[in-house]
């Protein structure tokens, strides 16, 4: 397709189309490319990350307004529609008449001028639909679309199922969820709470950095960021800082001499409850990026010895850089594969950061809502007990054995946890948390949803 690149709702629809479902990374790919203007890589990122986040949302509004709602579209006029829905319905700094012409240049661009009208009639008749943005609780019906935790848009019709009857079937389209996952929270948590659990999972996710105490305080590094032009406020967990806006933070100088790193609080949560003490032997054994890594060397006073293992070396390479820029020297990086050469019950301290559904971080990773199956999810338990239970016949007696997750389906965590009981009958639970997500309307208080379990070995 001889497109230039040089608009970003092209980048958009052209990341949409990536039909392994890896959005995010085909925007990168084409942004490299594009050499758009900074706002106007945002806003090609932010359409393209946006659909993919309440894609179920807008497919349902477009099929709603069709003429022939089961009619399949042809090319990428399914994606150019969605892209101008998406402004239409989230976006208010961006002109309603601005996303409808812009639909309906679009569709002559990707060679589909013959149906340019049905473009243009399709947004108009939803842009006369649609109500000013409204704030506050969002009622649950089917003709209320969710913009936000506390706005919403009416509809003059009905475009998602009615919650009375069919309240996961709602929750799917007006929140954007997989029907597995809007079935799932439903009857595990009740309607209201699912709805909670899904508002946060489609907001925009505040980029929270952990204060690398080695380098800095709080204080100094509120005041860094602030000389850097990237204001910021304190986390309430009393160790991290919230951008309050998104940047670049690589480009940023407390960045770049170690005094921040990016980490969610749900995941510093794991590693202040790990508790690693000064001088112990600790093993990260699913260690890439680092954060954890360099967040247990940070609490251990930078004394001691961990083992960070990963399967790549593409992976350690990421793991060392981190450790280079924190200062952070104990840390040795080894490849998965040499695992066994690795003294049998020889740590005071294991970390198993299980890989997972990614289900408590959807904020984040828009696109893992859409992989979750219930095959996906037996198969990831097993490969995290699996994990688990390697990560224990490193765990000396009388020391602990960490499991975590970002999910928050029961099979990936608490159920996870009570097979390694049953299977190693010298391990005792000596806590665990689940940890919902939370912090939707706050930033300050934002946790991704999460999991972990501290085992004891006798």
């Amino acid at each position: 397709m001889a497109l230039e690149l040089a608009n970003p709702r092209d980048v958009a629809v052209l990341a949409l189309r990536d039909r392994a479902g890896n959005v995010s990374s085909h925007a990168s790919r084409l942004l490299e490319r594009a050499g758009l203007s900074p706002p106007d890589a945002a806003l090609a990122r932010e359409l393209a990350l946006g659909v993919e986040r309440r894609l179920a949302t807008v497919e349902a509004v477009l099929r709603a307004f069709l003429a022939q709602p089961h009619r399949r579209l042809p090319g990428a006029l399914n994606e150019i529609l969605h892209v101008a829905l998406y402004q239409l319905l989230f976006l208010d700094r961006v002109p309603a008449f601005a996303a409808v012409n812009e639909a309906v240049e679009q569709a002559s661009r990707f060679h589909h001028r013959r149906q340019s009208g049905m473009v243009n009639g399709v947004l108009r008749s939803v842009q006369r639909a649609l109500s000013p943005v409204e704030s506050g609780e969002v009622p649950a019906a089917a003709d209320v679309v969710p913009v936000g935790p506390r706005t919403y848009r009416k509809v003059a019709r009905a475009v998602f199922p009615d919650p009375a009857g069919d309240a996961a079937g709602h929750l799917a389209a007006a929140w954007s969820l997989p029907p597995l996952l809007a079935g799932r929270w439903t009857a595990r948590h009740g309607p209201a709470k699912a709805r909670e659990l899904a508002a946060h999972a489609d907001a925009r996710a505040p980029l929270v950095l952990r204060v690398n105490r080695l380098a800095a305080t709080v204080e100094q590094a509120l005041a860094e960021l602030a000389d850097a032009a990237a204001p910021a406020r304190a986390h309430a967990n009393g160790v991290s800082v919230v951008l309050d806006e998104p940047c670049n933070v690589a480009e940023l100088a407390p960045f770049r001499r170690g005094a921040v790193q990016p980490q969610d609080a749900s995941a510093t949560a794991v590693v202040l409850a790990a508790a690693p003490r000064p001088g112990a032997s600790v093993l990260d054994l699913c260690a890439a990026p680092g954060t954890k890594t360099t967040h247990l060397a940070e609490l251990m006073d930078n004394r001691g010895a961990i083992v960070a293992a990963d399967v790549s070396a593409d992976k350690l390479a990421r793991v060392s850089d981190n450790c280079r820029r924190m200062g952070v020297t104990i840390v040795r990086a080894v490849p998965a594969g040499e695992l066994g050469s690795q003294q049998p019950e020889g740590f005071d301290l294991v970390l198993v950061d299980a890989p997972c559904s990614n289900s408590g971080v959807l904020a984040r990773r828009p696109e893992a809502r859409w992989r979750i199956t219930a095959d996906s999810l037996a198969s990831l338990a097993g490969d995290q007990f699996a994990l688990l239970r390697l990560g224990g016949g490193f765990c000396r007696r009388g020391g602990r054995l960490v499991y975590s997750t970002c999910s928050i389906e029961p099979e990936e965590c608490q159920n996870v946890a009570r097979r390694m009981l049953q299977a190693n009958s010298r391990l005792r639970l000596l806590a665990e948390q689940a940890i919902d997500p939370q912090g939707a309307a706050d930033p300050t208080r934002w946790y991704d949803g999460g999991y972990y379990a501290i085992f004891e070995k006798q």
